[in-house]
């Protein structure tokens, strides 16, 4: 069990971390609407209040903390087989995050396409 935790459990937690990060940040992007380029002072009113959401210093710690676990899993992993798995778990929590939380389309080739995920997993460790 142990060993699971150090490589493939902090694999996991670095993925979901990162998937919350990257949610929070969309989810703010959408509360404030498109980004303004037309104008400086347009750009750094939106910067500025995007900034100043105390929901994005969890997702801030999030994107720190991620990175952080994943190398401390690179310890246990190969690189061949633990990079595959972060980006194909990253794949599988912004999908469930995007279907449960903002309500995106989920299709028949986003369902193939994680079927496919998850059976590389078996690949990867075999």
């Amino acid at each position: 069990m142990s060993q699971f935790l150090g490589s493939w459990g902090l694999v996991i937690i670095s993925a979901l971390l990162d998937s919350y990060a990257a949610l929070i940040v969309k989810i703010k992007f959408n509360e404030l609407g498109p980004l303004d380029y037309s104008s400086v002072g347009g750009f750094l009113r939106y910067i500025g209040a995007f900034i100043r959401s105390p929901l994005l210093i969890s997702a801030v710690a999030a994107f720190v903390t991620a990175p952080a676990l994943w190398f401390l899993a690179l310890n246990k992993l190969d690189l061949s087989v633990g990079y595959p798995a972060l980006v194909g778990f990253h794949l599988l929590f912004i999908m469930v995050f995007g279907l449960f939380l903002l309500g995106e389309p989920i299709t028949a080739g986003k369902l193939i396409g994680a079927g496919l995920v998850l059976i590389s997993f078996y690949f990867l460790n075999h």
